[in-house]
């Protein structure tokens, strides 16, 4: 986990698209985006920044990022919970990220060693989260 407070929590996204590929989450459930309130929807986003942020103090190669919302079934939504994808990008990554978005959830090997490169992620991405004890800035 990268951050949590009492409205929503941080994590990197255990099929990444690209590294430290990030879910902002509220803890409330709540299918689809209409249905947050306005003042939840404006936390979601401001963790999303304070996630860019975090991504690039971090020293991680970030060049640009993609926020994506898959808001209902036909849009691709594989979980019935809202949730923002912080997505890291750099320059000529396009064919990569495209091709890795289609089919990321059908590599469900190595799990385990995934896992444990995403806690260490998750710690790195932590110190550097802004507004937060841990982060140095």
């Amino acid at each position: 986990m990268v951050y949590r407070d009492e409205r929503a929590v941080v994590l990197l996204d255990l099929f990444p698209v690209r590294e430290a590929h990030c879910l902002v989450i509220p803890v409330a459930h709540h299918a689809l985006l209409e249905e947050l309130e306005p003042e939840l929807a404006a936390h979601l986003f401001e963790l999303a920044r304070r996630t860019i942020r975090a991504q690039k103090r971090a020293g991680l190669d970030v060049k640009a990022h993609n926020v994506v919302v898959n808001d209902g079934r036909e849009a691709n939504q594989h979980v019935p919970h809202v949730h923002l994808h912080v997505i890291p990008r750099r320059g000529g990554d396009t064919l990569a990220t495209a091709l890795t978005w289609g089919t990321r959830m059908m590599n469900v090997f190595g799990l385990s060693k995934r896992r444990h490169r995403l806690d260490r992620l998750a710690g790195l991405l932590a110190e550097h989260f802004p507004g937060t004890e841990s982060s140095k800035y």
